[in-house]
């Protein structure tokens, strides 16, 4: 049977409505279980066009917290916070803050890249950005010198912190997510000072 195409414009993919029909698949069935080819026909796409939009399952499970993180480097950049964890904090707090509605979407979300070692370390590899801008919020007052070693170590622990702040948080916590990452933040503080 071949399909028809209705007359006029194709149908734009919406990749926010993409990235959370995958979602509920991923929920429903498992992370593994779900193809593309499955996300696609559920979405009411071809696999050309969820391809167009996402290389793969792992960008549909990141996609709002690279969004997220993306936002939060913009933001340290153009209005660069007081220095070390406590200038950090509340820009973390402003930028963690989850819209209404999309909270348990991105419990599940966090629940997946806890528990799929490749969904976690594809997202970890794509974040080199925001730990290069976290490296140099630490660095700050050593410019001119290179890049340190506790900046740099410094940003990893920090975001090593948060990710592991955020999938408890979807696991075990009913407090908003900003709350969590900034009570491991305050921790990481105590810690590192």
């Amino acid at each position: 049977m071949t399909e028809h195409r209705r007359p006029g414009r194709p149908q734009i993919a919406d990749p926010d409505a993409i990235a959370l029909i995958a979602v509920g698949l991923f929920a429903e069935r498992g992370f593994d279980a779900v193809t593309m080819d499955d996300i696609a026909a559920a979405s009411g796409i071809s696999r050309r066009t969820l391809f167009r939009h996402f290389a793969t399952k792992n960008d549909l499970v990141w996609r709002d917290f690279f969004a997220t993180y993306e936002r939060i480097s913009r933001r340290m950049e153009q209005s660069p916070p007081a220095p070390g964890i406590a200038g950090l904090r509340d820009v973390m707090r402003e930028g963690l803050a989850i819209p209404e509605g999309a909270e348990e979407n991105a419990r599940i979300r966090l629940r997946i890249i806890g528990d799929s070692p490749e969904v976690f370390s594809a997202g970890i590899a794509a974040m080199s950005d925001v730990r290069d801008t976290l490296a140099q919020h630490f660095a700050r007052g050593h410019e001119g010198e290179g890049m340190p070693l506790e900046p740099w170590t410094t940003a990893y622990a920090v975001l090593a912190g948060m990710l592991a702040a955020s999938v408890w948080w979807a696991k075990k916590s009913e407090e908003p997510l900003a709350d969590v990452v900034d009570q491991a933040l305050v921790r990481l503080q105590a810690g590192l000072a």
